[in-house]
């Protein structure tokens, strides 16, 4: 494939999520990169790339708002907005901030994940000839990784260059610095959900090999069946294991992204359908707008709704995506209960099933992110929901103000015709 041109062809679970963790480790919010290890260097540089990109923010951000111009352009802006522009900074430099920090304290458990996962594609592949496709897992990578960070890079940078001046240097490198900051922890959202894909692929192999009639027929004799399904089951028990590590490596920096992505949406949200119904986020006045002016404002809602995609994206389809892996692993460990049933003559597998359904009851795993939010489709509901209610509320609150603005001038307006 074209797209695999200037990329090795994968050969282990390393080379498949080498270009996802790669671009992690670039923005800062890894301890180890494309070559796998923790190392010294690795650490100083993931410190030292986030330190850089937070002062170059706030040093550009210092530089613009000492600009006449720039100030003046605040002065005229709506209030609402400039609190939303407010929290969006100090949420974006906590999240990328509390990323890069947990994921460095947790650099060795998260490199853990990948060994553990190499070493169990490694007995699949060895004892049961096992295909896992790892170029169709790199290729959906870099296509999605591409496709979403074009989109995020274009609208950030052409925002900050209509909004520039005679400070397009300023604004470019401010927005270069802010793209960073919050496409850091979007990166990392991508590797969870990255990290649940996979698993979900290895649990969907382990149904097609817990078949009776695959057992049958790939392992006639007894013995040897019976060592493969004592494999399989050991693995389907690692796999669960890798789920409760990647909840304890992801916990703090998935709940802070989460809770970022969700508060930066409702309120772009609000300004972009507060804008299109005229009430807030603009001049006071849109009547006395010229059309080029209306043409700008429209292209700066453009650039607005296409910044929201990356997070919409990842908000709503991470859960799914954590949902769908749990369903395979409930169907894996339900074919593997099943096991003494479909071979009666092997007396030896009762034990083994009886000790995978006490394990099973005490395990009770699923995706989480911090604070216990179990990551599965009613979480989908959930954002949406309050992504709605916010949104109207939000709405409300803007009509309610510009309301009692318009009544504040009709009696103003009333007075001097009757001082008149």
């Amino acid at each position: 494939m074209a797209v695999l041109y200037f990329f090795r062809e994968p050969e282990t679970v390393f080379d498949c999520a080498a270009f996802i963790c790669g671009v992690q480790f670039t923005m800062g919010c890894s301890g180890h990169g494309s070559h796998f290890n923790v190392s010294r260097w690795g650490r100083v540089y993931s410190l030292a790339a986030a330190i850089m990109v937070l002062m170059g923010l706030f040093s550009s951000l210092s530089a613009l708002l000492a600009v006449e111009d720039v100030r003046e352009r605040l002065m005229k802006a709506d209030s609402l907005v400039l609190g939303i522009a407010v929290l969006e900074l100090v949420m974006s430099t906590f999240v990328f901030a509390a990323t890069v920090i947990s994921l460095q304290i947790s650099a060795h458990r998260h490199l853990g994940i990948y060994l553990r996962l190499a070493a169990l594609d490694r007995r699949l592949i060895r004892d049961f000839g096992a295909n896992l496709n790892y170029r169709k897992m790199l290729r959906k990578n870099i296509v999605m990784l591409a496709v979403v960070t074009s989109i995020y890079l274009v609208a950030i940078n052409c925002a900050a260059i209509q909004v520039a001046s005679g400070d397009r240097a300023l604004f470019l490198l401010c927005a270069f610095c802010y793209a960073i900051v919050t496409g850091g922890p979007h990166f990392t959202g991508y590797v969870h959900m990255n990290l649940a894909e996979m698993l979900g692929i290895r649990f969907r192999l382990l149904q097609q090999l817990l078949s009776p009639k695959f057992l049958e027929w790939r392992f006639p004799q007894m013995q040897v069946r019976e060592l493969r399904i004592r494999q399989m089951v050991s693995m389907v028990q690692e796999l669960h294991y890798l789920v409760q590590e990647i909840n304890r490596v992801y916990a703090f920096s998935l709940w802070s992204a989460m809770a970022h992505d969700l508060a930066m949406s409702t309120s772009e949200l609000y300004i972009l359908f507060g804008q299109s119904v005229g009430i807030g986020g603009g001049a006071p006045d849109q009547q006395e707008e010229d059309g080029e002016d209306q043409m700008s404002r429209h292209r700066m809602l453009g650039y607005m709704a296409l910044c929201m995609i990356p997070p919409l994206y990842k908000l709503l389809i991470a859960p799914f995506y954590c949902d769908r892996t749990i369903s395979d692993a409930r169907k894996c460990l339900r074919l593997a209960e099943q096991m003494d049933n479909c071979f009666p003559q092997t007396t030896s597998l009762r034990p083994l099933v009886k000790s995978l359904m006490s394990w099973q009851l005490q395990a009770k795993i699923e995706f989480t992110s911090g604070l216990g939010v179990v990551l599965n489709r009613r979480v989908i509901g959930l954002f949406t929901t309050i992504l709605v209610n916010y949104l109207l509320i939000l709405i409300q609150f803007a009509m309610t103000q510009k309301m009692g603005e318009q009544i504040e001038q009709q009696k103003i307006a009333l007075q001097e015709w009757i001082g008149n």
